[in-house]
C-alpha cells in the first residue's frame, strides 16, 4: 500500500475492498453463545456505508461524538470504522461500566448518543440511546438494512479527531484521551513494521476492542490486508482450539492471560498451531518464560504502551528479545529518563520515562475538557509518562514502578484515588487508603484500608457499595478495617507500611 493513498483511516478499508474484495477481513467468535460470523473486505465496505447512512439519517455529522458501548463484536468494528468514514469521533467505553461511570464518560466526552446492547444499564443517561438486542451482526443488520449501501466519504483529514478513550490517571476520575487519524496511522505503520505483518497474517484478538491495544492491533493487520479473528472474551480452555481452527498467525495477551494458559489443562493438539508470534504486556517471570517455551514453543515479545500515545511505545525485537524488559523505544520517538532532579539518568539508574514526539501525530491531541492536565502531561512535545524505568547498555527499557497512584491489574490501569473517592462517599467511612498487592495471576489485587466512623460497618456492605459504583475489575478484593494509618511527618499516608503490615 502506497503511503500517499492513506489520507485517513477509512482509506485502508476502501483500498482493500477495491483490490481484494473477497478477502476475509473479520472473523468473530462468541465463545459463550457459540456464534461465528465472517465478513469480507467488500462486505465490510458495504456495512460501513450503510451504517454511515443510518448515522446521517439520525442527524450525525462530522466532528460529532458517538459513544460505542458494545462488547467485542463485528458491530463494534463497523461502528468504529463508520465513525472514521464520516469524521465522527468514536468514544469507545468498557461495556461493563456502572451507570455512574458511564454517565461521567458520556457527559465528559460531549457525546451525542450512546449505542449499546440490551444488557447494558444505560437508561436515563441519554434521551436518544440506541439499544441493540445483542451484539450479533444479524441484529445489527436489522438497524441498518434499509439504508443505501453507497456513501460518499466525508473530507476527513489526518489532523481530525478519531477517538476518545478513557484511561485511569491520578485524579479521582478517568481522563478522555483524544487521538487523531494521524495518531493511529503513524502507530499502525510502525507496529506493522515491527511485527513484520503481511496480507497472510491473522491477528487473534481476545483483548477488549474498546482499549487502545485492541484497536491498533486490529487496524495494523487491516492496514496490510490481513484478517482479524475477534473473540468475545479470553478463554484459556478455548484459546488454542480457536487459534488452530482459524489458522491465526499472531496474537496479543496480558501477563495474566499467559499465566492462565500455563496453568490450564494440557491438550495434545495445542502445539498444532500456526502462531508465529505473541505480544504481551506486563512482566512475566523468567521461570514462566521458560515454562512457556517448553510447553508451547511460541515466540513471545514483551511490549509497552499507553492510551496517551495511541498504544505501543516500546517493543522487543522478534529475534533475540529480552523479555524481562519492555523492549526498545519505537523509532518514531526519542526519549529521556529523568531522575527526581530532572537530570538525565545513566544506564541502570531509575527515573521517569519522558517521550519526545509530535502532538497530534505521535502523541495524543490531549485530554478532552482537561486543558490543565494536558499541559502538565505534554510539555514542548515531550510526554511525561509517569512510569519509572531504567535502560541497560543496549537501550532496552525495564519497568520499575508507577510514579503516581495507579495499579496495573490484568492489563487495566486503575486509579487508587478514584476507588478511594467512591468509598469515601459511603456514610460510614471516615478515611480510606487503597493499595495494590502483588498477585501471581492478576499482577495485582486491590486492598482497601478503611477507618470507619462507627463499628456498625461490614466488608460486605462496602463491597456491595463498590459494585454499584465501580466496574468489576476496580472492586477491591479485600476490605481491611483499621484504627489509624501510618503517616509521614507532613501527614501523608505511608502506603508501603500498610502493605508490609498486612501481607
Amino acid at each position: 500500500m502506497n503511503s500517499r493513498q492513506i489520507i485517513n483511516l477509512d482509506s485502508i478499508i476502501k483500498l482493500h475492498a477495491k483490490e481484494n474484495p473477497s478477502k476475509t477481513a473479520l472473523i468473530f467468535v462468541d465463545i459463550d453463545k457459540n456464534i461465528e460470523e465472517t465478513v469480507t473486505y467488500h462486505e465490510l465496505d458495504i456495512l460501513i456505508s450503510k451504517t454511515c447512512n443510518y448515522l446521517k439519517d439520525n442527524n450525525y455529522k462530522k466532528n460529532d461524538k458517538l459513544l460505542i458501548h458494545i462488547p467485542n463484536s463485528i458491530p463494534f468494528v463497523i461502528l468504529l470504522l463508520a465513525s472514521f468514514r464520516m469524521g465522527i469521533v468514536a468514544v469507545t467505553t468498557n461495556p461493563n461500566l456502572t451507570i455512574r461511570e458511564l454517565n461521567y464518560q458520556f457527559k465528559q466526552s460531549g457525546s451525542k448518543n450512546i449505542i449499546s446492547i440490551q444488557s447494558n444499564q444505560n437508561n436515563n443517561i441519554s434521551s436518544s440511546n440506541v439499544t441493540l438486542n445483542n451484539n450479533t451482526l444479524v441484529d445489527f443488520m436489522n438497524l441498518i438494512n434499509k439504508f443505501d449501501n453507497k456513501f460518499a466519504p466525508e473530507n476527513v483529514n489526518l489532523t481530525d479527531e478519531a477517538t476518545v478513550l478513557f484511561t485511569s490517571g491520578t485524579t479521582n476520575l478517568p481522563k478522555g484521551v483524544i487521538s487523531t487519524h494521524s495518531n493511529y496511522i503513524n502507530k499502525i505503520k510502525s507496529v506493522s513494521s515491527i511485527l513484520r505483518l503481511n496480507s497472510n497474517d491473522r491477528h487473534y484478538l481476545t483483548l477488549p476492542l474498546f482499549h487502545t491495544n485492541g484497536q491498533y492491533s486490529l487496524l495494523a493487520v487491516l492496514l496490510k490486508g490481513g484478517s482479524a479473528v475477534i473473540c468475545s472474551r479470553f478463554s484459556a480452555t478455548n484459546y488454542f482450539k480457536i487459534a488452530i481452527k482459524y489458522k491465526v498467525t499472531l496474537s496479543t495477551l496480558f501477563a495474566s492471560t499467559i499465566r492462565m494458559l500455563l496453568i490450564s489443562k494440557k491438550y495434545k493438539y495445542e502445539q498444532n498451531n500456526n502462531i508465529r508470534l505473541i505480544m504481551f504486556a506486563q512482566s512475566v517471570s523468567e521461570e514462566e518464560l521458560k515454562q512457556w517455551q517448553n510447553r508451547f514453543k511460541i515466540n513471545l515479545i514483551q511490549i509497552y504502551g499507553m492510551s496517551e500515545t495511541t498504544g505501543m511505545i516500546s517493543a522487543n525485537p522478534i529475534i533475540n528479545p529480552k523479555n524481562m524488559s519492555m523492549g526498545k523505544i519505537l523509532d518514531i520517538y526519542k526519549y529521556r529518563i529523568l531522575n527526581e532532579y530532572g537530570k538525565n539518568t545513566n544506564p541502570f539508574e531509575a527515573g521517569e520515562l519522558v517521550l519526545l514526539g509530535i502532538q497530534n501525530e505521535t502523541l495524543m491531541k490531549g485530554y478532552i475538557n482537561e486543558d490543565e492536565a494536558t499541559l502538565q502531561t505534554i510539555v514542548n512535545n515531550e510526554l511525561y509518562t509517569g512510569d519509572i524505568v531504567y535502560k541497560d547498555n543496549e537501550e532496552f527499557i525495564y519497568f520499575v514502578d508507577r510514579k503516581n497512584d495507579v495499579i496495573k491489574r490484568s492489563g487495566e490501569n486503575i486509579s487508587t484515588i478514584e476507588i478511594e473517592h467512591v468509598i469515601l462517599n459511603h456514610s460510614k467511612v471516615k478515611e480510606v487508603s487503597v493499595v495494590g498487592y502483588p498477585d501471581k495471576i492478576m499482577d495485582y489485587k486491590i486492598f482497601a484500608f478503611i477507618i470507619p466512623k462507627n463499628k456498625e460497618i461490614s466488608t460486605k456492605e462496602i463491597k456491595e457499595f463498590c459494585k454499584i459504583n465501580l466496574v468489576s475489575y476496580k472492586v477491591p478484593e479485600k476490605i481491611i478495617f483499621v484504627d489509624k494509618f501510618p503517616l509521614t511527618a507532613v501527614g501523608k499516608i505511608q502506603k508501603y507500611k500498610l502493605k508490609e503490615k498486612y501481607k
